[in-house]
């Protein structure tokens, strides 16, 4: 009898254990699910577009330490960090631009004047707190709001003769990459409760750059929205 409880006590450990994966990919600060949108080129023969939507993390407690630059409740980056902070929050966004290289800029060999590629959006950031019991209390809750935010550089990604180079040196298509992190937000909640970011929209991306080469003056824009 002792044998045919092994493979019932083996499956409880295996749920278990499972269940504790869960727990740990939703936990605190976890990052969000990636979402991807296509967007056509402005112009016949122009440049169409795939923006990434990802790597979201949304603190849930919202505990943030502004002066942090290291642990879960960090909200500041270190050298050559572009993520988002466990303490703050954030985004990344990646846009692949498609065709770039059958523009006429492109097969005369032409470099880029247009400098970097920029990027902003509507953000809305929902608060509030949670009851003891862990279940959101939508009477706390609040948003704040920012319209056309500007989305920060990720390293040299932005710089639109690196995408020619990157394009005349590799087959797969590139483009400019963004990040946000927030700054923190002052959350106050009754006694008893626990002080939790609820969630994160992003809509109305543009993303654009002004080069008479090879870009063009071209304004790429998807209404989202994103969610995390």
């Amino acid at each position: 009898m002792g044998n045919k409880r092994v493979p019932e006590v083996l499956g409880r450990l295996v749920l278990a254990l499972l269940a504790g994966a869960v727990l740990v990919l939703t936990g605190p600060g976890s990052a969000q699910a990636t979402t991807s949108v296509g967007i056509p080129a402005p112009t016949d023969g122009g440049i169409p577009a795939t923006v990434k939507f990802y790597g979201a993390v949304v603190p849930q407690p919202y505990n943030p330490d502004p002066t942090a630059y290291f642990g879960d409740r960090k909200c500041l980056v270190v050298y050559h960090d572009y993520n988002a902070t466990p303490g703050c929050g954030g985004f990344k966004l990646d846009v692949i631009l498609h065709n770039v290289r059958d523009q006429s800029g492109y097969l005369a060999g032409l470099n880029s004047v247009g400098g970097r590629f920029a990027a902003y959006a509507d953000i809305a950031r929902t608060f509030g707190c949670l009851r003891a019991d862990g279940t959101f209390d939508h009477g706390t809750s609040f948003v704040v709001r920012t319209e056309q935010q500007p989305l920060l550089d990720n390293y040299f990604f932005t710089d639109s003769n690196y995408i020619l180079s990157w394009d005349r040196n590799h087959p797969e298509d590139e483009g400019p990459r963004f990040y946000v992190n927030f700054a923190p937000v002052q959350v106050s909640c009754p006694d008893g409760m626990t002080a939790t970011q609820y969630g994160l929209k992003v809509t109305d991306v543009n993303i654009s750059i002004d080069d008479p080469n090879v870009f063009g003056t071209t304004t790429w824009s998807t209404p989202g929205p994103f969610y995390a």
